[in-house]
């Protein structure tokens, strides 16, 4: 078991040291610093190789500090997989776009609902898309204005250009903000829904398919496939129960700051550190 420890304080790093001080002498122990990274994560990092911690204590250990820890037993990543939406930015876009509608309450019921994979995706988003039916589509422009990236997300996405890895967007969200952040992120491609305008308003008329939880499962698998890649070489990060058959189908599967449900359900959980400290997937830097 490879064991990824993140450190951005002293007591997560004390926690550490206190926990794996009498651990077994064959385990192979790494201090890796947000320092040797052209673009440095948020957090230091301590890995270990061979580690005979059990994972349940671990994951206790590092709740306990409030920090975040993951016991890898794939590969390092070649692709990987993300969500846009409350993963990649700070925002639901639907429901910015809603409250641009002046239907913000309305619709952000809805989707905290799909989100936790209480309501049918496909169901809920096309009634909540029927619902901007006349939204005027300038107000996409002055909506995307507003989003703000998720901490690390920039840092993240450097890092992983640098160390080759191929990166995508997979979103229930809309084409015209996930083909944005596409370009402002350095990513490699998109898949998410059109967003409908015609005489200058949105039409609230869905174009099928829907990008829902199964679609970005079988995106991910083709993508390896298409790569020549094992399942196990693979990434995907998501917060929703939509994102659920990606998670638990890639090699590593995060659940990132996710609903409590999709966190049960997940293989890695982050609740603490931002986006940046997936970083040390990757081995340090050439030179550092």
């Amino acid at each position: 078991m490879r064991l990824l420890w993140f450190v951005s304080e002293p007591a997560q790093e004390t926690a550490f040291l206190t926990h794996f001080a009498e651990a077994s002498n064959t385990q192979t122990v790494l201090h890796r610093r947000a320092s040797e990274w052209d673009v440095p994560p948020s957090c230091d990092c301590f890995e270990i190789l061979n580690s005979s911690a059990t994972e349940a204590d671990v994951k206790a250990w590092a709740e306990a500090c409030q920090t975040d820890v993951l016991c890898l037993n794939s590969p390092i990543p070649k692709l990987a997989l993300f969500d846009m939406d409350s993963t990649l930015i700070q925002h639901e876009v639907i429901d910015e776009l809603a409250a641009e509608f002046g239907l913000g309450a309305q619709v952000s019921a809805i989707t905290a609902r799909a989100m936790r994979g209480e309501l049918d995706f496909v169901e809920s988003f096309t009634e909540r898309l029927g619902l901007l039916a006349g939204l005027s589509e300038s107000a996409l422009e002055s909506v995307y204005a507003r989003l703000q990236l998720m901490p690390g997300a920039d840092v993240l996405m450097a890092n992983f250009r640098a160390g080759g890895v191929r990166t995508g967007i997979v979103s229930g969200g809309f084409s015209f903000f996930a083909e944005r952040f596409k370009a402002r992120l350095g990513m490699d491609f998109v898949l998410s829904n059109p967003l409908e305008c015609v005489d200058g308003q949105v039409t609230g008329r869905v174009i099928p398919p829907v990008i829902d939880g199964a679609v970005k499962e079988s995106t991910l698998r083709s993508e390896a496939e298409g790569m020549g890649l094992a399942l196990a070489d693979t990434l995907a990060v998501g917060d929703g129960a939509n994102d659920i058959p990606m998670l638990l189908a890639a090699g590593t599967g995060v659940a990132f700051h996710a609903k409590p449900a999709v966190a049960a359900r997940a293989n890695h959980v982050m609740r603490y550190q931002d986006l940046s400290a997936l970083s040390y997937l990757l081995p340090a830097p050439t030179g550092a």
